[in-house]
Order: structure tokens, then C-alpha cells, then sequence
């Protein structure tokens, strides 16, 4: 590693610093792909709503964030749970539409009203930042609630009708665990 380092400050004239972020980078990127092989050897039965869900949830997290886990292990485990309940165990529930556009509807405001919620490692975001991360979250959202009202039936759009609603509920979690009033 050291001689990498030393390649890097060399052969490009890289700060520490500049090496530092490189090396989060290629941790950060490793881990995530990792865990997404391991829930897709998980998920290999599921695996067109997984990725599904996986797109939903990368679309509300990137505007909103939400409960951040410091450890791979934390984060693989839950992010398990969140999906094995957005897959699998929820959208054997059966609700009414009106009652689902009505839940996206809340999700909508209480995603507006908290969001962005970012990791405590990450500078503070810019007032502009935040209100397009709101808009984004809350046009996503709505134009989401407009399809399952016109494809109520489709599984696809169950299961993303309950990564929504999980991630409004841990969206609520994260604010409240940093003791910040709703």
C-alpha cells in the first residue's frame, strides 16, 4: 500500500489528502458493490424486484438519506431486513389504493418536511442543495403515486409502494435518533 502511495504522489503529484479520498473512494465503492453481490445471491429468486426496489431505494436515499449504519455489517444486515420486508413480506398485505395514495401522499410531505437527513461524516448541505433534494424526493414521489394509481395490480409497483413507506418510516427514525424534532 505504501508503495502505491508513494506511486500515486509520484507519478501524479497527489496531497495526502488527495490519497486519502482515493482510498475512502475504492473502500466505499467495494463495500457497496459487495453487499449488493451478497443481497443478490440473497435475492436470486427475486431478482427482478430487487433490483427494482434497489433503484427506488437509491433515488429516495440520494435526496434524503435517512439512519446511517458505521459498520458493514450493521448496514448489510439492515438493508437485508428493509428489503426482505419491501419484497417479500408486505406486498402480501392487501390495501385499499385510495389508502396507498393516500400513505404516498404523507410520504411525500413528511420526505419533504425532514429530508435530507446525511451521513454525520458528511459536510453541511447548502440551503439550495437541500430544496432540490426536497423538490426531487417529492416530484419522484407524486409522479410514483400517479403510476400506481394507473397500475394498481403491478408487483413491481407494490413492492416500490413499500420502499417508499419503509424509507418515510426510517426517514422519521433518523430524525428523531439525532434528536431533532419532526
Amino acid at each position: 500500500m505504501k508503495t502505491l502511495k508513494h506511486y500515486l504522489k509520484e507519478k501524479y503529484n497527489l496531497s495526502n489528502y488527495q490519497i486519502a479520498q482515493l482510498v475512502f473512494l475504492v473502500k466505499t465503492l467495494s463495500s457497496e458493490i459487495s453487499k449488493m453481490i451478497i443481497m443478490v445471491i440473497i435475492f436470486y429468486k427475486y431478482l427482478p424486484y430487487y433490483f427494482f426496489a434497489l433503484f427506488i431505494m437509491i433515488i429516495l436515499r440520494c435526496n434524503t438519506g435517512g439512519i446511517h449504519f458505521y459498520t458493514y455489517i450493521g448496514c448489510l444486515i439492515t438493508s437485508i431486513l428493509f428489503l426482505l420486508l419491501g419484497i417479500i413480506l408486505l406486498p402480501n398485505m392487501t390495501i385499499s389504493l385510495n389508502i396507498k395514495i393516500l400513505l404516498l401522499l404523507l410520504s411525500i410531505i413528511t420526505c419533504y418536511h425532514i429530508g435530507p437527513i446525511p451521513s454525520k461524516y458528511r459536510p453541511a448541505y447548502s440551503k439550495q442543495f437541500i430544496q432540490k433534494c426536497k423538490v426531487n424526493v417529492s416530484s419522484f414521489i407524486f409522479l410514483y403515486s400517479i403510476l400506481l394509481y394507473i397500475i394498481p395490480e403491478s408487483q413491481y409497483l407494490i413492492i416500490g409502494f413499500w420502499i417508499i413507506i419503509l424509507h418515510t418510516l426510517q426517514l422519521i427514525i433518523a430524525k428523531y435518533t439525532r434528536k431533532e424534532v419532526v
